[in-house]
């Protein structure tokens, strides 16, 4: 089998809704133009994250094969990695060699990668490849990963956000209902809000604590919006509240500070959504930065590194739950055993009543058929490859040039 074309196509599409407009502590808090903790200023983060949207890269074969991988966040940098580099390095190559097509993009984008959006651009290209594969062989990807661990997904619902306390109640008690035992709140406050955004940090977290009970599983994210100081004496606060893990506190770049962090509290730290390779995340664990890993499929070098991944947290005795709950993650979740469960989006069940045109406030309407939660579990992808099938009338209507 040979690869005859590689093509991307930027998607704009409208997956993130409302989620930019929530009050929450993000990286950029600490700049009063991004900060929108207040609520007072919705627009802050569409400022610094720009369009959000997928880059969907399909890699087509002479034996009529074509497999299909994406990339997010840095769209316009992708499609353009893709297009002019490494379709030139796998167009005539056999897309069964994955290790070995890795390995040459990785390399032939050294001076300008190593992390970012070229490894973003990697990723897409080698999760195509992996839907090749499992389309060549009939058989759904996580087959091809060793085979299934486990006969459905356990899914923590990773919705929670302080828009008020009555709604944030509300929405946890929701998602009680709907039978996950896990789920994941966003802090709103940072260090520039001192003392008073201390408190009421403890106080979203006691508020969802005190609504679902102690048999409920609750983490809680930070999004990189802390440093050290701020994180040790928030955590001090928040010891009391049994939290699975608190995610991001400080920016990857500071793994010393995840270090000092992780050892001055007993609430589980975890990160790695925005770390690349194995050679990132093996930084991690080789500080011993981190109770539980967190890389992205889409960002890290896809499935082939993220079994490297995978491998490497298992020998440090770290599990690996991945970020965002895509096809591709599922595929991965399913053959190992290192993988408890996957992140997952719901929306209330009251709030799709008010919008009954909306599936879910992520869902991608570029695939037929996003993955779908009951009773707080999700089944193991049905179909071949990675089990995402196109929507082409969405990819036509929200293509941008």
């Amino acid at each position: 089998m040979e690869i005859t074309d590689v093509s991307a196509t930027k998607i704009s599409t409208d997956s993130w809704g409302e989620f930019v407009e929530f009050p929450l502590v993000t990286v950029m808090s600490k700049y009063e133009e991004y900060n929108n903790a207040e609520g007072d200023n919705p627009q802050a983060r569409r400022k610094w994250m720009g369009p959000v949207g997928d880059v969907v890269v399909e890699v087509e074969t002479d034996a009529g094969i074509t497999g299909v991988g994406h990339g997010n966040w840095a769209t316009g940098a992708i499609e353009t990695i893709v297009d002019e580099t490494l379709s030139k390095l796998v167009v005539g190559e056999d897309p069964r060699e994955r290790e070995r097509l890795w390995d040459i993009m990785y390399r032939a984008t050294i001076p300008f990668g190593r992390k970012g959006a070229a490894v973003e651009a990697i990723s897409a290209v080698d999760l195509a490849l992996w839907d090749i594969a499992g389309k060549e062989a009939g058989k759904p990807v996580y087959e091809l990963l060793g085979g299934p661990v486990t006969d459905e997904i356990p899914a923590y619902a990773s919705n929670l956000h302080p828009v008020d306390l009555e709604t944030l109640e509300r929405e946890a008690l929701d998602y009680v209902e709907q039978g996950f035992e896990a789920m994941k709140l966003r802090f709103q406050y940072g260090p520039e809000a001192g003392r008073r955004g201390m408190e009421r940090n403890e106080e979203i977290v006691r508020t969802v604590r005190e609504a679902v009970g102690h048999d409920i599983e609750i983490a809680a994210d930070v999004y990189m919006g802390w440093n050290v100081r701020y994180a040790k004496k928030m955590l001090g606060r928040l010891e009391k509240y049994d939290l699975k893990w608190v995610e991001e506190p400080v920016i990857p770049d500071d793994i010393d500070g995840y270090a000092e962090i992780r050892a001055s509290t007993d609430v589980p730290i975890s990160g790695g959504e925005h770390e690349f390779t194995r050679w990132g995340h093996k930084e991690l664990l080789e500080r011993e930065a981190v109770d539980i890993l967190q890389p992205d499929v889409h960002r890290c070098g896809g499935l082939t590194e993220l079994q490297r991944i995978d491998a490497l947290a298992s020998t440090h005795d770290v599990p690996v739950i991945p970020h965002s709950g895509t096809n591709p993650h599922l595929h991965f979740i399913a053959a190992s055993t290192n993988a408890p469960m996957a992140e997952y989006f719901p929306i209330p069940e009251w709030y799709k009543e008010q919008q009954e045109d909306k599936e879910s406030t992520y869902a991608d309407a570029i695939y037929q058929h996003p993955p779908d939660a009951n009773d707080g579990v999700i089944p193991l992808p049905d179909g071949v490859g990675l089990s995402a099938e196109l929507n082409r009338e969405a990819v036509e209507h929200f293509a941008v040039e």
